[in-house]
């Protein structure tokens, strides 16, 4: 009885397959999905750049006739609206994942729901690295001059985890709602006009009076904020706390929620 028992553990330790086979399976998955989504490569390379230069080539002059760095100022705003996107385009991938059945089909898996959501945020920082460097190189070509390299550095690197936490975040919505897709179609499609409302473009004390409070605390802002402030060398005072309280709601509820996902029974 003993043998038996013995014999059919192993078996079944034998057809679990490893989270490390299983984790790689999905990153693969997702990197290939990723290559041939002519639409997600023109989001992570084109787009991004394409708002910094519109900006800068409009403003760009009289802004530095001033003294003022504004390729520097674009660089943070570019910064961001890369891991926007690429937090997008992760929302959108799961959703249709969820529409097609295949999130269903992969918790009848002996994987952990960890390992395929681990696969997914690999995807979203390869991704967004490569968006990232693209705007860098982009924001240096355009003159802007960050007060060190440390200080860039580690604003990459805020950005990075910006754009992790905004992918769960707008995930766990989507996977919530009744009709995913729809879901994450709509928030791609009011990411751009949220941003334009934010400090991404124009500084916040060239608005009236009665907008610049609302604008200056909207979610976007502070986040924006604390990576200048990197970029300049500065302290993000008050910003990087309203931006670090944003970023740990943002991982509290959409960790929830993109777990509560995967492991809610069809």
């Amino acid at each position: 009885m003993t043998a038996v028992l013995g014999s059919s553990a192993q078996r079944s330790r034998t057809m679990r397959p490893s989270s490390w086979r299983a984790f790689s399976g999905a990153a693969w998955r997702n990197n290939v999905r990723l290559s041939r989504n002519g639409a997600s490569i023109v989001s992570a390379f084109v787009i991004p750049g394409m708002f910094m230069l519109a900006f800068w080539a409009v403003f760009g002059h009289a802004a530095s006739s001033s003294g003022f760095d504004y390729a520097l100022f674009l660089m943070a705003a570019s910064m961001f609206q890369a891991v926007m996107f690429t937090a997008g385009g992760s929302a959108m991938a799961l959703a249709v994942d969820a529409e097609s059945g295949l999130l269903s089909r992969m918790r009848a898996m002996p994987i952990n729901a960890g390992v395929a959501i681990g696969g997914r945020i690999a995807t979203d920082v390869l991704r967004s690295i490569l968006s990232l460097l693209t705007v860098v190189v982009l924001g240096l070509l355009c003159g802007a001059r960050p007060d060190s390299f440390r200080g860039l550095l580690l604003a990459f690197l805020v950005a990075l985890a910006m754009g992790v936490v905004l992918g769960l975040a707008f995930t766990g919505i989507c996977l919530r709602a009744a009709r995913p897709v729809q879901l994450a179609g709509l928030i791609q499609g009011i990411e751009v006009p949220v941003l334009m409302f934010s400090t991404a473009f124009i500084p916040v004390t060239t608005l009236p009076d009665w907008l610049e409070p609302v604008v200056k605390h909207m979610p976007f802002s502070p986040l924006i904020d604390t990576n200048r402030a990197l970029l300049n060398g500065s302290d993000p005072g008050g910003a990087g706390w309203e931006a670090l309280a944003w970023l740990s709601a943002g991982l509290l509820l959409g960790s929830v929620w993109v777990i509560g996902a995967f492991r809610r029974k069809s």
